[in-house]
């Protein structure tokens, strides 16, 4: 019987950290597939991949294979797709050639609606909603550093899917270390977080300043705690029942993350690439809100803000 084949497609900093790990505790279990690009990809084909952790220490992983176009891998059993939100659709047409029909696909990005870009333009698999709670990034080529968070990755079912059985997915994250939850309605998780990051996205990205700088500056953190409320309006029009006091829960919460934290969307703003995952944050926030009948008038104001530094 052959191995699985698992696939990191994007090694950021999600996609690096669960990457390594995935890797790491592969051995003989499995097989890992790493799809990145550039001089990242160089580093990691030269010297492996180096992934920091603060349990772990350094650690440096060498997958099955690491390449930058898909033709290159067989069909893959699971596949994580850690890709910015801005580059999330063009990699779905690239999953179509390496997916089969009983391929699970795990994507936990920043956004609510992930799971229906994603089949909007999936050809075949099982799509699995997933949210992970955990703070890294690439700080070169060939290293990423795990900076915080509980790295708790959550996910439950495909909609479409009725008898899917996620046993062995899940004896593959056990192996690998990594933390897990199965959910029976994982979008309400996926929600909660949205409420906390979607609102720290926009006030980073807006005041160029870390989450420590925030949660010190009053205005700034009343803006949050505005943001969070119309976020949290938001879930509860689409029927999610988020838990009551989210909001002062994830403001005590937020002086526990690293002083220094910046999110990846101000990463994005501070780049000046020219592109970033607004859409998924600002965007989606204004369009559930008209679709739902939800003013969020301090999420667009913001929004239009950081718009017009590009």
């Amino acid at each position: 019987m052959s191995r699985k084949r698992v696939c990191v497609y994007g090694l950021g900093g999600v996609g690096g950290y669960l990457g390594g790990m995935l890797a790491d505790g592969a051995k003989d279990n499995y097989e890992v597939y790493f799809v990145a690009r550039g001089k990242h990809l160089e580093e990691t084909n030269k010297n492996g991949l180096i992934l920091a952790t603060p349990s772990k220490g350094e650690i440096q992983i060498h997958p099955t294979r690491a390449v930058d176009n898909v033709n290159d891998l067989p069909e893959m059993d699971y596949i994580f797709l850690t890709v910015k939100g801005y580059d999330l659709m063009e990699a779905v047409v690239d999953l179509n050639k390496i997916s089969k029909v009983n391929t699970a696909i795990i994507a936990p990005l920043n956004g609510v609606d992930i799971y229906e870009r994603i089949r909007s333009r999936l050809d075949r698999g099982v799509v699995l909603p997933s949210c992970i709670f955990v703070t890294s990034a690439m700080k070169e080529p060939g290293l990423v550093v795990h900076k915080g968070g509980t790295t708790l990755l959550v996910l439950g079912d495909d909609p479409q899917v009725e008898d899917y059985d996620p046993k062995e997915l899940l004896e593959i994250l056990r192996k690998a270390e990594v933390p897990y939850r199965w959910e029976e309605k994982p979008e309400i998780t996926i929600w909660e977080k949205f409420i906390m990051f979607a609102p720290f996205a926009l006030v980073t990205a807006y005041s160029g300043k870390s989450f420590g700088q925030v949660m010190e500056d009053v205005d700034l953190k009343n803006l949050i705690k505005s943001i969070m409320e119309e976020v949290e309006d938001l879930a509860r029009a689409k029927g999610i029942p988020v838990k009551d006091s989210l909001v002062e829960t994830y403001l005590g919460n937020a002086q526990f993350y690293p002083y220094e934290t910046r999110t990846s969307y101000q990463r994005d703003i501070e780049s000046g690439k020219g592109k970033d995952e607004g859409d998924l944050i600002g965007g989606t926030i204004i369009r559930l809100g008209k679709e739902h009948g939800v003013p969020t008038p301090e999420a667009e104001n913001i929004y239009k803000k950081i718009g017009l530094k590009k």
